[in-house]
């Protein structure tokens, strides 16, 4: 029956090629296709688009029609960005030498170096030289009424070259000294991404505190202030950035905005600012808030993990007369708490692997070896390819007497 089918499928293949094939030899023999082929080699693309309309009326010859026609316009298409790229790079050419022939004077000239600058940039992909018209402008036509524009594309320039310290005074410039331009948004945009470590680092934290400032308490309060708390997360700010993100979480407007927000004060706190027993509390708050939010395992998880490995708090206990201290059983067991949690609710998940086998090692900590047992034994059942599985493994061996 197999045999059958496929000896079918191949068949039927053949059919189906041979049909289309049938098809492409039918539309070569007529003379619209012989005229479209004559005018597409001499160049004339419309003409060859043309002479092959007229196939489209033919129902049996309407779709190897069409897709002659895409081809025809596919090279025309090719053709004239090969034209275009050649009137660019000409075009450059006259435009410099004629501004270097004083061949443009007065407010004309401005203009003309900025067209040229833009055609650099954005045509003939040579951000050096349109660097050079850019600055000519701002230092030879300081009132040239799109001077803005002459600043962010000079900072475009050298954000492409690696510029990036000049690049991010200049996007900061167009901030600070043109507030009503069209590009301010754009600006503040790149301010974000790229100041962190330059000069203009705490000149764009600010220009954002004052977006953030605006918006608060609106619908795009959660986005300003996420925003701001990563540009002061990237400049080492990290108790600015937490009280950022604790206003975004106030004013976030959906919940993946709210859970994003969550997840980076977590990160300030727990990783950044040592923070831990806050940072529990605000996982806390964040699984009461979205109790259904994807990978709430893993906050649950890191949970587990800040109760095991952060928690400082030590318990005293005399051994020979001598003070020793040790971690506190409470927190190891609240733990386990959390990586039970983690286990039932989502025993299918990559951190459920690493929850069972975290329960085997607190239980061997506490000498609770039947538990351990118990945990590396369910770990082999639910995950037995796991990278670990062999380790764990060895581990039963070493306790499987106690």
């Amino acid at each position: 029956m197999r045999k059958n089918l496929l000896t079918l499928i191949c068949y039927t293949g053949f059919i189906f090629s041979s049909y289309n094939y049938g098809f492409a030899q039918a539309i070569q023999g007529t003379p619209q296709y012989q005229s479209a082929m004559q005018a597409l080699a001499q160049g004339n693309y419309q003409e060859a688009f043309d002479a092959m309309t007229p196939l489209i009326q033919n129902g049996r010859l309407r779709g190897a029609a069409m897709v002659e026609m895409g081809k025809i316009r596919q090279k025309q298409a090719e053709a004239e960005m090969s034209y275009a790229m050649n009137h660019y790079n000409e075009a450059v050419n006259y435009l410099s030498d004629g501004l270097l022939s004083n061949g443009v004077s007065g407010a004309e000239a401005p203009k003309i170096y900025y067209d040229l600058g833009t055609i650099y940039l954005e045509k003939v992909n040579n951000p050096l030289l349109a660097m050079e018209s850019f600055k000519k402008i701002i230092e030879n036509y300081p009132t040239y009424m799109a001077i803005d524009k002459a600043y962010f594309n000079l900072a475009r320039c050298e954000e492409t070259i690696g510029l990036i310290e000049d690049a991010a005074a200049h996007y900061q410039k167009v901030i600070s000294d043109y507030p009503y331009s069209t590009l301010v948004e754009n600006a503040q945009e790149k301010v974000r991404k790229i100041s962190a470590g330059t000069s203009s680092a705490n000149a764009a934290i600010e220009s954002q505190e004052a977006v953030a400032e605006e918006k608060a308490y609106t619908e795009e309060g959660g986005k300003a202030h996420l925003e701001l708390g990563d540009m002061q997360a990237e400049s080492g700010k990290y108790r600015d950035a937490s009280d950022s993100y604790r206003k975004a979480i106030r004013d976030a407007s959906t919940q993946e905005e709210g859970v994003e927000a969550y997840r980076k004060l977590v990160s300030m706190l727990d990783e950044k600012q040592k923070n831990y027993k806050e940072a529990a509390a605000t996982i806390e708050e964040m699984l009461d808030t979205y109790p259904d939010a994807k990978g709430n395992e893993e906050m649950i998880y890191k949970l587990g993990q800040i109760y095991e490995n952060d928690m400082d708090s030590m318990k005293k206990k005399i051994v020979d007369g001598q003070v020793r201290y040790r971690k506190s059983d409470e927190n190891s067991r609240k733990a386990i708490e959390y990586y039970d949690s983690v286990t039932d609710k989502y025993p299918d998940s990559d951190v459920a692997a690493d929850a069972y086998m975290h329960k085997g090692k607190i239980y061997e900590e506490l000498k609770e070896y039947s538990e351990a047992r118990s945990q590396y034994e369910q770990f082999l059942r639910d995950f037995p390819q796991h990278k670990e599985a062999q380790s764990i493994k060895n581990k039963l061996k070493k306790i499987k007497d106690y």
